[in-house]
């Protein structure tokens, strides 16, 4: 039985159950959430959709259901969003304020009581601003603990924890359980294929579930055809090539953003040196690297700058025939003057091809 299926205890809960086989315990990251809300009673878990920024919450709920008595998972992704969810829970903690049908005196109310006391837990699920989650956390100098996810690693002043995909042992030992194989080997070439995401996990172990086509064989479809398969299987609710929509559809409103993603699809190396980019304005790239963070689909380093494979394979197929020809060529440009390999032949393939359908 895992943490997550444990029965919650008495009192508030409005946590759901795990919705999908657990990938892997994260013990790691489950002992950085709670070092982070013991220190500060706030903790913004971050990362690129699809990382399980949202599992790693409720997880934490379930481990540590005994220290809270209350529980309740907020939908964050817009002041609407929230103000239901606060009116539900005031009903939930009997606040005479729920019956106003005002939302504004929920709010207040579940701070003003919540605030007063310890032994509770808010979750706020997908937060997409921090500055529009400030109106509605309440203080948690008596004890209470905030959790927020998003995909904004940006929360001045708070320390966040940053959701990456899983350990590389833990992909393979996933996949050779979910689809109750032996093949190690394929396993952790496919896991190298999907950068260890555990979305991207989930939906090959259900795939592969469902139409009992080998792990070998899955990985040798996926090599040719990747786009197509982060669309499937039908049966999944948020797919890999759904769970970065809102992220790409505002990046591409922003010019600058557009074309680095746009050229960093293209590069074959999983660090790309900052020195490569010396072409571009240095502001211009400033502004671009600040709008893909805000929605983790870019890492920083100190002199390099990474995208998720899945993410690069996402937006070239997003790209027109015209686009993609010119990407990949400003790209090998990149790639030459930087001494290193040319693009390889999948991103030749598909600056060439169309993109695929689903």
């Amino acid at each position: 039985m895992s943490h997550s299926e444990v029965p919650p205890p008495p009192g508030i809960w409005g946590v759901p159950a795990s919705t999908s086989r657990n990938l892997a315990a994260r013990d790691d990251l489950l002992a950085e959430i709670g070092a982070a809300l013991a220190r500060r009673g706030v903790a913004p878990l971050c990362g690129l959709g699809g990382t399980g920024k949202t599992k790693l919450a409720i997880e934490h709920a379930y481990r540590n259901a005994g220290a809270y008595d209350t529980v309740f998972l907020i939908d964050g992704q817009s002041q609407a969003t929230m103000d239901a969810s606060f009116v539900t829970l005031a009903a939930e903690m009997r606040l005479p304020e729920h019956e106003q049908l005002d939302p504004a005196r929920a709010v207040a109310a579940v701070r003003a009581k919540l605030g007063r006391r310890g032994r509770w837990l808010l979750l706020f699920d997908g937060v997409r601003d921090p500055s529009e989650v400030e109106p509605y956390i309440p203080s948690v100098s008596h004890g209470g603990r905030v959790l927020t996810t998003s995909q904004n690693p940006i929360w001045r002043g708070l320390t966040t924890v940053n959701v990456r995909g899983i350990e590389r042992a833990e992909s393979v030992r996933f996949l050779l359980q979910r689809t109750g194989e032996t093949d190690a080997e394929s396993a952790d070439a496919l896991a190298e294929e999907l950068g260890d995401l555990p979305l991207a996990l989930a939906q090959a172990g259900a795939y592969i579930e469902e139409t009992g086509r080998p792990l070998a064989e899955y990985l040798a479809l996926f090599r040719q055809r990747p786009a197509a398969l982060l669309e499937r299987p039908a049966s999944f609710p948020v797919t890999v090539a759904t769970a970065w929509e809102s992220a790409l559809a505002a990046v591409f409103s922003h010019q600058a953003a557009a074309e680095l993603l746009s050229l960093c699809s293209f590069l074959p190396m999983d660090a790309i040196p900052r020195r490569s980019l010396g072409e571009y304005d240095p502001l211009a790239l400033d502004d671009a690297i600040a709008m893909l963070r805000l929605h983790s689909l870019i890492e920083v380093r100190p002199h390099a700058l990474s995208v998720h494979r899945l993410v690069k394979i996402v937006v070239r197929n997003q790209l027109r025939r015209d686009d993609r020809r010119r990407w990949m060529e400003a790209a090998r440009r990149i790639v030459q003057a930087s001494g290193r390999i040319s693009p390889s032949t999948e991103e030749e393939r598909e600056g060439r091809t169309e993109p695929e359908s689903g």
